[in-house]
């Protein structure tokens, strides 16, 4: 039987980021990845930063934002009003902290959570 010629594969043509990364080790990788994991975060900002009043002016001139609520990992998407959710959702108020104390204000839930809370 007449053996097959094996097929040849081209070369993908990598990106100049992934040539760069190919060569570091796993250990420099992932604090690398940590790194940015930390500034992505360390750029939402905190609910406890504003006063009750500049949180709702700031919430309401951006119409929604990302904001941290509990240190870094915590965070939710608040919206000034309910046409900035999914066409399923509602919006909720929370109580989250501010720098006057205690501030309630929207966030997008389904419809279907938010009927059995």
């Amino acid at each position: 039987m007449p053996s097959l010629p094996l097929p040849t594969y081209k070369t993908p043509n990598f990106t100049p980021l992934h040539r760069a990364l190919t060569g570091l080790s796993t250990p420099v990788l992932t604090v690398l990845f940590a790194v940015a994991l930390t500034t992505a975060a360390s750029a939402r900002p905190s609910t406890s930063s504003y006063t009750c009043s500049d949180l709702k002016d700031l919430i309401f001139q951006q119409g929604a934002i990302v904001m941290n609520t509990k240190g870094t990992s915590v965070y939710k998407r608040f919206v000034a009003d309910v046409t900035l959710c999914l066409p399923q959702q509602i919006t909720r108020r929370i109580s989250v902290p501010s720098k006057s104390g205690k501030c309630r204000i929207q966030y997008c839930v389904d419809r279907i959570r938010s009927d059995n809370r």
